[in-house]
């Protein structure tokens, strides 16, 4: 497990406040990103007031994120450590 520090919200109507939980390991298709930027869009904000209905608490927003490659899968190729990395909203993309 990977130790992790963000920013949660612990109800619909709470601050968000640091919260420390834990990430898994790093799969063979994966990569572990060091995050140096999030943004916090409309959509986060909508989550964490669980304005959709579907909220898990602690909810940690924040989906759009840049940083640096820490650590890679066995099987990534496009991707090296210290290479600089962003992730939008999409992702397990089938790429078509």
């Amino acid at each position: 497990m990977i130790p992790a520090t963000g920013y949660a919200a612990k109800h619909s109507f709470s601050r968000l406040k640091p919260f420390a939980f834990e990430r898994n390991d790093v799969g063979p298709n994966e990569v572990q990103i060091d995050v140096m930027f999030c943004g916090v869009c409309h959509s986060d904000i909508h989550q964490v007031k669980n304005e959709w209905s579907n909220t898990v608490y602690p909810c940690v927003p924040g989906h759009e994120v840049v940083g640096r490659v820490a650590k890679i899968g066995q099987g990534v190729t496009r991707h090296a450590v210290g290479d600089l990395v962003g992730v939008g909203c999409m992702i397990d993309s089938c790429r078509h």
